[in-house]
């Protein structure tokens, strides 16, 4: 069982299931987070493919501001990307999605840590 630890930046608030507005700049915000994730993924030591993996996220705001209760799903993005460079489908994903904010960070960041369960390679 392999554990990979992905860092990715705080996610644009556009993605958020609250964004008003056109649909476009929200189809844009989710396309561009998808591939960061994907491409930062890919940085990493491969991470098999793992479908019934469990992702442990941790939020690091600049602030403390807004509810951590809607930040999951400003996480989709990040995590089709995750799965896309896993090569596998997230559905049997096991996301552990924290009710606290882990702390602070000076830019902001959301860390991923992925326990492979001993998926299909």
């Amino acid at each position: 069982m392999g554990i990979r630890t992905i860092d990715l930046p705080w996610p644009s608030k556009l993605l958020t299931p609250h964004a008003k507005g056109h649909w476009r700049p929200k189809a844009d915000a989710t396309k561009a987070a998808r591939a960061m994730a994907k491409a930062v993924a890919l940085e990493k030591p491969r991470v098999k493919c793992t479908p019934d993996a469990v992702i442990y996220v941790e939020y690091w705001p600049k602030a403390f501001r807004g509810d951590v209760h809607n930040m999951h799903g400003r996480m989709k993005a990040y995590i089709d990307g995750i799965a896309d460079a896993m090569g596998c489908d997230d559905k049997g994903f096991r996301v552990d999605f924290p009710a606290v904010w882990a702390g602070r960070d000076p830019v902001g960041k959301v860390v991923f840590r992925i326990v492979e369960t001993g998926g299909v390679s």
